[in-house]
């Protein structure tokens, strides 16, 4: 998904909603943003402990206003092997925005 999609998607929604990604059917916070200008992809940091705040769709969009919206949206989905995978969509799920 490239960042001026999903910006443009969801310019009318509640800016406190909290950003989540889907991790083996679970919901996973997105506790930061990594910016990758080798490949244009802002990867989304994930705390797989749960313990940390989720980013709101506010915050990301201040962190994200001076970047180029062809960037695309990925993730990393493991440490042990770090492999990023790009992401294609998101929903609404109990007022969170669930990246897929």
């Amino acid at each position: 998904m490239r960042l001026v999609d999903f910006k443009f998607s969801t310019a009318d929604y509640d800016m406190q909603r909290p950003l989540f990604v889907a991790v083996d059917d679970k919901p996973q916070p997105v506790v930061g943003l990594t910016k990758s200008p080798i490949d244009r992809r802002l990867v989304l940091d994930l705390d797989l402990t749960q313990a940390g705040r989720p980013l709101t769709l506010d915050a990301f969009v201040t962190r994200t206003q001076k970047l180029p919206g062809s960037w695309r949206i990925a993730v990393q989905t493991a440490i042990a092997s770090p492999t990023t995978r790009e992401l294609f969509g998101y929903r609404l799920v109990d007022e969170k925005i669930m990246f897929m």
